[in-house]
C-alpha cells in the first residue's frame, strides 16, 4: 500500500464497489443463463422432494414445517426468476442498443445476481434427513360413539361405575364382560371421551384387538399413540424393549378393546399398572377367563338394555311408524323378542324403518320367535358376531352342551341339576367318568365354560339355574338349523308355544332333538317316524292325558324321555321297545298309575317316579341292571318291594323321601349297595340299627344324605345341606343316635321331648353348621359347656332356636372350653322361648367373632341381650344387623355403654322399656345404616345429648310394614 502513490491510496477504496456496479451492467447476459441454469437444478431438487413428501402425505403422515418453508420458498424464488427470465427476454433489444436504457439494464442485472446468492443458500438448506413426519396424536383420541341419549340410563350405572374404577388406586386393570353386541365397545368410546379436557391421565391410549391375537400389532397400536415408529423386521422383544421405556414415566390409560384372548403383559412391553404408577388398563371382553387370566382386579358386567331404553333405541332406528295404534301391540312383542340386546335392537329396528303394515310386524315377529334369519341384516349383524363365541368354545362336547338349552323354553329358569343329569347320562356328552358323582362335577365345569363365554348367564332364582338369553336361544336353534347340516334340522323346538297339537309334520326325518314342553297339547294320536331321535321332550304338558299306544315305535335311538308333569294315567305298550332308553322323568305324573313291563329296558339308568301317582313299582324294574338313580320319594307306592331295590347293586343315588320305612332290618340293607353315594328316606321311628357301628361306617361313605324320621308320608321338609338329619315327635334317644348325628352337616329337632340338654347329642359334633331346634318342650339350655368336650361345636355357623317354653339359658356353664373352635357362629335367630330371661353371658361375647345377624322374637320375659358387667374390647366386630321384636320387658341390651362398630340396620318393634340404643361406630360422625322403630318408641329414646339424638335421627325411618 506505501508504494502506492497518493491518489492511487484515496482513490482505491471506492473502486470495488463500482468495480462490483460496472460487472452488474457488464455480465447481464451471463448471469440470466447461469440463473437459468442454477433455478433449472433447484427445480429438480424441488420435485424429488415433492415427490417424498406426497409418498409421506398418502400413509397418513405430516409434512415437516422445515420442508414446508422451503418449498414456499422455492415457489417464490422461481416466480422472481420467471419475471426476469420474461423481462431480459422482452427489452433484450432496447437494453443492448440503447443508452439512454442503461439504468434498467443495471437494475435488473442487479436483480439476477442477488436471486443467483438465493437459489444457492436453497440448496444448500434442500438436504433433509425426513421430509414428513407422523402426525402428532392429541393425549385423548376422540371416538365417534353411538350411544344415545335413550340408552344412558341403563348404562350410566356401569359407566359411573368403570369411571369410578379409573379413580381409585386399588384396581389397576378393569375389566368389562358380558355378551356379543351388548355394548362394551360403545360405553368405553363414551368413558374414552370423557377423558377429554381433563388431566387424568397423561395419555390414554385405544387399542382394538378382536378375535385374532397379534402382539406386534398391538406394539404398532400403542407406538402409533406414542410416536415410536416400529420397522417390520424387528421382532415383538426389540419393540417391548422399546415399548416399555416409553412408557414406564408415563401415567397412561390403556383401553384394550374386544380381547378374545390373554397375553401378558411383558411380552409386549405393557408396564403393570400399580398403586405407584396409577396407570390403568380397561379391557373389554366376552369371557370372563380372560379377565381372571389378565390379572383384572375389578369384573364389571355390562347388562342388557332395561324395556324402557330397548323401547326407546327401538323407536329411534324404527322411525315414528311405531306410534301408531294398529301395531302397537305387535311392535312391543318385537321389541320384548330382541331381549333389550343394543345389536338386535338396532338390526331389527333398521329393517323395520317404516313399516306401517301390521302384516309385516306379524310376520317379523314369527321370524324373530322361530329364529329364522328372514329380517334382513339378521344373519349378518346379529347371528354371525354372536357365532364367534359359541365358535370358540373349547370343545364340540360344550358346543353341544350349549345348544342343548335352547330345548327349554324362552326365558325359563334351567334346573341345573336336571340339565346336568341329562348331559351326564346321555351318550357322547360327558366321558372318562366312574359314576355319576363325577359326571355331575364334570357337567357343572362344561356349564361354567358356557357362562363364562356369557353365552349362559344365572338364572333369576338363584345360582342353582342357569337362564340363556333370548338372542342366544335364537342363535342355538338357527345353528341346529342352518344349511350347514345337510340332511336337514337336528333339533325341533317349540317349547312354550302353546301348542294344542303336536307339529306332526315336523316330528320325522333325522331330527335328533324335539322339545315341546311347557304346551298345550292333549293328545299324542301319531306315530312318529325318528329313527335318529335321542331326546324328547314332552314334560309340562298339563293337559296330556292321551299317548297312542305305538307312538314310540320309530325311535330305536331315543335315549331319554321326559314325561313330568303331565296328565297321563297309563303309559304305552311301545315304551317296552325302547331299548336305548337311558333316562326316564315321570316325575309328578300324579295320574299315572300304570306302565309296561319295563325289563327290556337294560340300558335304563335314570328312573324317577316322584309324585307320581303309582301304587306298585311297575314290573321288570329288577332287571335294571344300570340303573343309578332312582327316584321314589312322595309317591303313593303302598308297598315298597325292598328286596328288589336292594338288588340293584348299580345304584348310586336313592330318594325315597315321603315314603314311610317301619322294617328297620329291610332299611338296613342298604349298607349292602355297595356304589350308593346319595341316600334320602324316610323312617317312622328312629331304629336301634343306627347305633351299629357297622352301619355308621358305611353311612359316614356317604357323600350325601337326607334321613327324616317321625315325619307324615308327603310331609316335605326344606332340605337344608347335603348331608342332614330331621327328627321329629321324638322322646326316646337312648339308641345310640349321637354318633349318627356327628355325620350331619344339618340336624333338625321338631316337637321333641326327653331331653333338658342337647349337649349330650350334638355337643361334640365336628361336622355340624346348621342346628335347627323347634318346638323341644323339655329344653331348658341347648348347649351345656360343661358336657362337652374340647373343639365342641367348631364348624356351627347357623343356630335356629323356635317354640322352646321351658328354655331358661341357650348356653350354660359359663364360657365354652378353653380350647374350643366355637367361632364360627354367623346367624342366631330365636323365637318364642317365654321363660328365656338373657341370650348370651359377657364371658360368652368373646367367642362370638363372627356373628353377622342377630334376630330374637316373642321372648316375654327377655330383660337384655347381654348379661354381665363388662364386655371384652371389639366386641361384636361383625355384627351388622339386629332385629328385636315383642320383648316386652326388655330394659337394655346390654347395662353399660358400648360400640357395635360394624353394625348397619337394628329394627326393633314392641320392646316399650328399651330406651337407649348402643352406639355404631367409634365415631358418630361415621354414622350410616339405618334404625327402624315405632315413632313413640324412638322419641321416648334417652340420649347421652341431643346432638347424639339429633345425628341418630338422620338414619332413622319410621317401621311401616318392616316386620
Amino acid at each position: 500500500m506505501d508504494s502506492l502513490g497518493p491518489v492511487m491510496q484515496i482513490i482505491l477504496p471506492f473502486w470495488a464497489p463500482v468495480s462490483r456496479q460496472i460487472s452488474y451492467f457488464k455480465d447481464l447476459s451471463k448471469n440470466v443463463e447461469k440463473l437459468k441454469k442454477e433455478m433449472d437444478e433447484l427445480q429438480d431438487m424441488r420435485d424429488e422432494i415433492q415427490a417424498d413428501v406426497d409418498d409421506a402425505i398418502s400413509v397418513g403422515k405430516r409434512q415437516k414445517p422445515l420442508v414446508e418453508n422451503w418449498l414456499r420458498d422455492v415457489r417464490k424464488i422461481e416466480t422472481q426468476v420467471d419475471s426476469i427470465r420474461l423481462e431480459f427476454e422482452q427489452r433484450g433489444t432496447i437494453l443492448n442498443g440503447c443508452c439512454t436504457d442503461h439504468f434498467s439494464r443495471y437494475k435488473l442485472s442487479k436483480r439476477v445476481v442477488k436471486n443467483l446468492k438465493h437459489i444457492e443458500n436453497l440448496r444448500g438448506k434442500g438436504v433433509f434427513d425426513m421430509v414428513a413426519e407422523s402426525p402428532r396424536r392429541p393425549r385423548v383420541l376422540e371416538m365417534q360413539t353411538s350411544l344415545p341419549r335413550e340408552q344412558q340410563s341403563t348404562s350410566e350405572q356401569t359407566m359411573e361405575e368403570i369411571w369410578k374404577c379409573l379413580h381409585d388406586d386399588e384396581n389397576g386393570v378393569v375389566c368389562v364382560y358380558g355378551m356379543g353386541g351388548i355394548g362394551k365397545t360403545t360405553i368405553m368410546k363414551a368413558i374414552n371421551n370423557r377423558f377429554i379436557g381433563t388431566s387424568d391421565f397423561e395419555i390414554v391410549i385405544w387399542v382394538s384387538v378382536s378375535k385374532d391375537l397379534n402382539l406386534g400389532l398391538i406394539q404398532k397400536r400403542i407406538g402409533k399413540y406414542l410416536a415410536i415408529r416400529f420397522d417390520d423386521n424387528e421382532d415383538i422383544e426389540e419393540n417391548r424393549d422399546r415399548l416399555f421405556a416409553r412408557l414406564k414415566n408415563v401415567k397412561y390409560l390403556l383401553i384394550l378393546d374386544d380381547l378374545w384372548e390373554a397375553f401378558i403383559l411383558d411380552q409386549v412391553g405393557i408396564p403393570k399398572p400399580d398403586k405407584h404408577n396409577r396407570c390403568k388398563i380397561v379391557i373389554t371382553t366376552r369371557f370372563i377367563k380372560v379377565c381372571t387370566a389378565m390379572g383384572a382386579n375389578k369384573l364389571i358386567k355390562v347388562r342388557t338394555l332395561t324395556r324402557g331404553d330397548a323401547s326407546n333405541l327401538f323407536y329411534e332406528k324404527c322411525g315414528d311408524v311405531v306410534l301408531s295404534s294398529d301395531i302397537r301391540l305387535v311392535v312391543e312383542k318385537v321389541v320384548e323378542e330382541c331381549g333389550g340386546l343394543p345389536i338386535a335392537i338396532k338390526t331389527v329396528g333398521q329393517a323395520m324403518h317404516c313399516k306401517d303394515k301390521k302384516e309385516l310386524w306379524e310376520n317379523a315377529l314369527r321370524a324373530l320367535k322361530g329364529s329364522s334369519p328372514e329380517i334382513p341384516g339378521m344373519e349378518r349383524e346379529v347371528f354371525l358376531p354372536l357365532k364367534l363365541s359359541y365358535d370358540c368354545l373349547e370343545n364340540d362336547k360344550i358346543k353341544a352342551c350349549f345348544l342343548y338349552c335352547s330345548l327349554f323354553p324362552e326365558d325359563h329358569d334351567i334346573n341345573i341339576n336336571d340339565l346336568v343329569t341329562y348331559l351326564a347320562i346321555e351318550e357322547g356328552f360327558i366321558e372318562n367318568v366312574n359314576n355319576l358323582e363325577e359326571a355331575s362335577n364334570k357337567g357343572h365345569d362344561i356349564l361354567e365354560r358356557i357362562k363364562d363365554a356369557c353365552l349362559l348367564e344365572e338364572g333369576s332364582k338363584g345360582n342353582e339355574y342357569v337362564r340363556m338369553h333370548v338372542v342366544l336361544r335364537n342363535l342355538a336353534i338357527w345353528i341346529t338349523s342352518s344349511s350347514s347340516f345337510i340332511e336337514g334340522s337336528k333339533f325341533l323346538v317349540q317349547a312354550g308355544e302353546g301348542l294344542v297339537q303336536p307339529p306332526e309334520e315336523k316330528m320325522s326325518g333325522g331330527i335328533e332333538r324335539i322339545s315341546l314342553m311347557c304346551n298345550k297339547i292333549e293328545f299324542l294320536r301319531i306315530k312318529p317316524d325318528c329313527p335318529n331321535l335321542v331326546s324328547l321332550f314332552l314334560n309340562d304338558n298339563c293337559q296330556l292325558h292321551t299317548i297312542h299306544s305305538s307312538f314310540f315305535e320309530l325311535m330305536p335311538k331315543l335315549q331319554i324321555l321326559d314325561l313330568s308333569n303331565t296328565f297321563i294315567e297309563c303309559l304305552p305298550v311301545s315304551l317296552s321297545q325302547l331299548v336305548n332308553l337311558r333316562v326316564l322323568i315321570l316325575r309328578s305324573c300324579r295320574r299315572l298309575v300304570k306302565a309296561p313291563p319295563l325289563e327290556n329296558l337294560k340300558e335304563l339308568q335314570l328312573l324317577d317316579l316322584s309324585y307320581s301317582g303309582f301304587k306298585n313299582l311297575p314290573q321288570g324294574i329288577a332287571s335294571l341292571v344300570k340303573l343309578k338313580r332312582l327316584n321314589l320319594s312322595f309317591s303313593h307306592l303302598a308297598i315298597i318291594p325292598y328286596n328288589t331295590i336292594y338288588g340293584l347293586t348299580s345304584l348310586e343315588d336313592l330318594s325315597m323321601l315321603g315314603v314311610i320305612h317301619k322294617d328297620r332290618t329291610t332299611f338296613g340293607k342298604t349298607a349292602n349297595m355297595t356304589h350308593l353315594s346319595s341316600l334320602r328316606i324316610s323312617m317312622s321311628h328312629l331304629n336301634g340299627f343306627m347305633a351299629s357301628d357297622m352301619f355308621h361306617q358305611w353311612f359316614s361313605g356317604l357323600r350325601r344324605f337326607n334321613v327324616q324320621v317321625g315325619y307324615e308320608r308327603n310331609e316335605e321338609v326344606m332340605c337344608l345341606s347335603d348331608k342332614e338329619i330331621c327328627i321329629r315327635g321324638c322322646d326316646n334317644f337312648a339308641c345310640g343316635i349321637e354318633g349318627f348325628i356327628k355325620l350331619a352337616i344339618t340336624v333338625r329337632f321338631q316337637e321333641c321331648k326327653g331331653l333338658t340338654s342337647l349337649s349330650q347329642l350334638v355337643g361334640d359334633s365336628k361336622s355340624l353348621r346348621h342346628l335347627v331346634v323347634f318346638g323341644f318342650s323339655g329344653l331348658e339350655c341347648i348347649i351345656d359347656w360343661r358336657k362337652v368336650g374340647d373343639d365342641a361345636l367348631e364348624c356351627l355357623r347357623e343356630l335356629d332356636l323356635c317354640n322352646l317354653p321351658n328354655l331358661e339359658k341357650v348356653f350354660d356353664g359359663g364360657a365354652p372350653p378353653p380350647n374350643t373352635r366355637f367361632q364360627n357362629l354367623r346367624r342366631v335367630q330365636l323365637q318364642d322361648c317365654p321363660n328365656l330371661r338373657c341370650l348370651f353371658s359377657s364371658s360368652m361375647v368373646e367367642h362370638l367373632h363372627q356373628l353377622e345377624l342377630l334376630q330374637v322374637f316373642d321372648c316375654p320375659e327377655m330383660q337384655e341381650i347381654i348379661e354381665g358387667d363388662m364386655l371384652p374390647d371389639n366386641s361384636f366386630p361383625r355384627l351388622c344387623f339386629l332385629r328385636l321384636q315383642n320383648l316386652s320387658k326388655l330394659a337394655s341390651i346390654f347395662s353399660q355403654r358400648f360400640i357395635f362398630i360394624s353394625l348397619e340396620k337394628i329394627y326393633v318393634r314392641s320392646c316399650p322399656r328399651l330406651k337407649k340404643l348402643p352406639l355404631f361406630c367409634s365415631s358418630i360422625y361415621e354414622i350410616k345404616g339405618e334404625i327402624k322403630g315405632e315413632k313413640e318408641w324412638w322419641e321416648g329414646l334417652e340420649w347421652e345429648d341431643e346432638n347424639s339424638k339429633s345425628l341418630y335421627s338422620r338414619i332413622y325411618q319410621s317401621p311401616h310394614s318392616f316386620i
